[in-house]
């Protein structure tokens, strides 16, 4: 166990943790050299040698069944992102990281940095593999080079994840971190606000499948797995595992891409005859919403797309077409909404109808029959107080018109 302790103990000198703490055992097995398995090349800097795979994709490939590359604007996911600006396609880069831990913290270390960026026609992806930890340096200084001039970044999760571990290491490497003013495209807070209602999960390999139409093929290594493998090959040398990692980062880098442009396509045109699933719908509506885009989000929420929504769905719809007539003054045609919603059981609508016969039509009679129909299928006891308070005054406000009727005009 002494080259287990000796490694152990080099990896703590440079502020590394590993996964487990308990080290594999060596294999048996002869091992296989990475350089034999991986057909990579070595990048010279002036801190040393760094491992590189690098990939060339046409720019039109299809991954999935979505380009590599957008076919529209990506200034509203800008927008979204909050970026200043909009970066030009050019000068976003698309990055992923395999780390030592899936923790993150300071002892966590990526050693391997997916990165593609699209340069002339192509989609270029470039690995940059730690070797050895004392490359580190190597690598960082290699991935600053490659995203010489980015404006943006492409993640998944890369805002608590993937960012936080590369600032650390820049840092503690004493290297400028070249991606401190770039703006930021985290696709996984965007993918939950549109998929997360239908589908759930929404890891990227669930979206892969669900959305993209990707599949991966059976030399993926599943990501919980990698830190173990590379600590494996750091103690054994052996690399039999690292083709797979290689395939996983590079997946996951084609993927945010292919992501990343299915996203703006959507929010450029969320008329989009691909676009078919009522949740998917309804949640996109909401997103428009959050841009301001009012009229676009009502545009959603009443399209034929939506005929085949269950009640549930179809009470959703109606109460967010309401709520945008009702934002924009136009209480009339929010109240015909209100009332088709009520007929689904909506008690949110049918406590807007009561408020609306009550302040604005003064209609008192009616303001009661639709908080009584709200007690009576209502199922929160917390709901119970505001509708007994509302139906009490209501019934006193009756009481008071009565004993005091208008006169009739002559």
């Amino acid at each position: 166990m002494s080259e287990w302790n000796d490694l152990s103990e080099k990896l703590r000198r440079l502020g590394i943790q590993l996964g487990t703490s308990q080290p594999l055992q060596p294999k048996p097995a002869k091992a296989q050299p990475l350089e034999a398995l991986v057909p990579g090349r070595n990048l010279k800097t002036i801190y040393g040698e760094i491992f590189s795979l690098q990939h060339s994709y046409p720019e039109d490939r299809l991954h999935g069944h979505l380009p590599l590359k957008p076919l529209t604007s990506h200034g509203w996911l800008a927008r979204w992102a909050k970026a200043p600006v909009t970066p030009d396609l050019e000068s976003l880069v698309f990055l992923d990281t395999e780390t030592t831990g899936l923790s993150g913290g300071t002892g966590t270390m990526p050693f391997m940095i997916g990165a593609g960026r699209f340069i002339a026609n192509e989609f270029v992806v470039e690995q940059f593999f730690v070797r050895d930890p004392a490359e580190e340096p190597a690598q960082l200084a290699s991935l600053s080079e490659f995203v010489e001039g980015v404006e943006g970044i492409v993640t998944y999760n890369g805002k608590s994840f993937d960012l936080p571990i590369l600032n650390t290491r820049y840092i503690m490497q004493r290297l400028t971190n070249p991606f401190t003013a770039a703006a930021h495209f985290d696709l996984l807070h965007f993918t939950r606000h549109i998929w997360k209602s239908r589908l759930g999960q929404c890891n990227l390999g669930n979206i892969e499948t669900q959305v993209l139409g990707f599949q991966r093929e059976q030399a993926d290594i599943p990501g919980y797995l990698v830190p173990d493998f590379y600590r494996e090959y750091l103690f054994t040398g052996n690399a039999a595992h690292m083709p797979g990692i290689f395939y996983h980062n590079e997946i996951d880098v084609l993927s945010l891409s292919a992501l990343f442009g299915w996203l703006a396509a959507i929010l450029e045109d969320p008329s989009d005859d691909r676009l078919t699933d009522p949740e998917d719908l309804l949640s996109v509506g909401r997103v428009l919403e959050t841009l301001e885009r009012e009229r676009a989000a009502e545009e959603v929420y009443a399209s034929q797309r939506l005929e085949c929504l269950s009640d549930e769905e179809r009470q959703k719809s109606l109460l967010m077409r309401a709520r945008l007539q009702k934002r924009r003054g136009n209480l009339e045609e929010a109240s015909a909404l209100w009332k088709q919603a009520a007929l689904t059981g909506s008690i949110e609508a049918l406590l807007e109808l009561a408020k609306y016969y009550e302040h604005y039509l003064r209609n008192y009679e009616t303001a009661l029959s639709f908080t009584n129909q709200a007690l009576a299928l209502n199922s929160d006891p917390s709901l119970t107080p505001a509708l007994l308070h509302r139906q009490s005054r209501l019934a006193s406000k009756l009481a008071r018109q009565s004993s005091h009727p208008k006169p009739s005009k002559s």
